[in-house]
């Protein structure tokens, strides 16, 4: 569960133009979300945060088992 409003997600998305960290590749923002590298969701630093399409988030937390 992150702890970023709906309005901050928006601008990181916007601010990292749209592109997957996991793929690299542009995508509507509505497929996209942000992942904490640590887990916490509380550490909203700019280095702990990860821009993923919703199946590259879902296969990272399947792979980590977590």
């Amino acid at each position: 569960m992150s702890l970023l409003s709906e309005e901050e997600k928006k601008k990181i998305i916007k601010r990292r133009d749209y592109i997957s960290d996991g793929d690299g590749k542009e995508h509507d923002i509505r497929s996209l979300v942000i992942h904490h590298k640590d887990r916490n969701p509380h550490n909203n630093k700019p280095q702990n945060l990860r821009v993923l399409t919703t199946r590259e988030h879902k296969e990272l937390h399947k792979r980590s088992g977590k």
